[in-house]
């Protein structure tokens, strides 16, 4: 398995000049409120391809002191006893760009890229539930993302294309090969998404299915897609002619109303209890944060025991609605599993449930 043995910080967030170095297994960052202990994991967060998990514009990674100098961050990633140094900087305070070992041509990267993957989870996930839509669809679309580098991209084209085609409805006398075009363009960025979610949801459901049965973990429940269109029109992405037809009929309904009426952009993913069909959204935070470390929990086994990606995991301010549950399955994630797990809090009472074998890092 890969893990992180250190990280430098320069001219990034609060920090000027910041080290910290970390153990194969579990690293607890430990440090006051506006400490920087989310910067830290989102720097780790970095060293992947993308915004980091905050996706945040380039200009406020930069030291608040040093706005005209860029930003940069070195690690040491070891791979099998093998050390690739790894650096994610600022070009002109707006442009990020990674290198390994010296090196940003794309074949190191992509390299690099199939040793790791990220998962993280973030306090606002306690509520991901009853959150929007599109949190919950960004949610998934992550999740995807750790085992297929190139699904981001199909995802930024698609709401390209769907804008693009927004503009030109606008234009009333608009050319119809270059609206058709555009249109096509939206049905094949569509279908893989929507291909996409529905595989792995299948994938997830299933390890979920095993692992309420196998570990007596406290929620019996399953993942859906809620999308009219998607319901209506199973494996809509192997019918792209009645996609196509169906966004050729809706032009003038789109234009009027604004948008595009149907694609994976209008789904939502939900969650029921198996036994009653009980929505998710109904449960307690406490709850719902069960629900959202069992579906973290689904996807390192996937990643892990299907193809051979051993994740890192980052769980920022997590000791808040800690039942026993919960706690069942933090140890589950750091003991069982053969992974890097990060965890940040105030204190480090909260994580005494832990094993002994914790590495802590006090950055107060």
């Amino acid at each position: 398995m890969g893990y992180f043995k250190e990280i430098n910080l320069n001219n990034y967030r609060n920090f000027e000049n910041f080290f910290l170095e970390f153990k194969n297994g579990c690293n607890i960052i430990l440090g006051n409120n506006g400490s920087g202990k989310t910067n830290i994991l989102e720097s780790l967060s970095l060293l992947e391809k993308g915004r980091g998990f905050r996706k945040e514009k380039i200009e406020n990674l930069i030291n608040f002191n040093n706005r005209h100098k860029d930003f940069k961050i070195f690690s040491l990633f070891n791979n099998k006893n093998i050390n690739f140094n790894i650096s994610a900087f600022s070009l002109n305070q707006n442009k990020k760009k990674i290198s390994v070992n010296d090196n940003s041509d794309l074949t190191s990267i992509k390299h690099f890229e199939s040793l790791f993957s990220i998962i993280y989870f973030l306090p606002e996930m306690e509520r991901l539930f009853v959150s929007s839509p599109s949190f919950r669809r960004n949610f998934l679309d992550r999740l995807i993302f750790n085992f297929n580098k190139n699904y981001n991209t199909v995802v930024n084209k698609y709401k390209k294309a769907i804008a693009e085609r927004q503009l030109l409805l606008k234009n009333l006398q608009y050319d119809e090969s270059w609206i058709k075009n555009i249109e096509n363009n939206i049905v094949e960025y569509g279908s893989i998404i929507y291909k996409n979610r529905e595989e792995h949801i299948k994938v997830l459901n299933k390890i979920l299915k095993a692992i309420n049965t196998s570990k007596h973990f406290s929620k019996d429940f399953v993942l859906k897609i809620q999308d009219n269109f998607y319901e209506t029109n199973k494996k809509i992405y192997e019918n792209k002619d009645m996609y196509a037809s169906q966004l050729h009929f809706n032009r003038k309904k789109d234009l009027f109303q604004g948008g595009c009426s149907i694609g994976p952009h209008r789904s939502d993913i939900l969650g029921f209890n198996r036994l009653n069909n009980f929505n998710l959204n109904q449960l307690s935070t406490g709850q719902q944060k069960t629900v959202v470390l069992l579906i973290i929990l689904a996807q390192s086994e996937y990643l892990i025991n299907e193809l051979n990606l051993h994740p890192i995991i980052l769980l920022d301010e997590i000791c808040s609605h800690l039942d026993d549950s919960n706690r069942e399955l933090l140890l589950y994630l750091t003991n069982q599993l053969k992974v890097q797990v990060f965890m940040t809090g105030t204190e480090k009472n909260f994580f005494s449930f832990l094993s002994t074998k914790a590495h802590y890092c006090n950055i107060t």
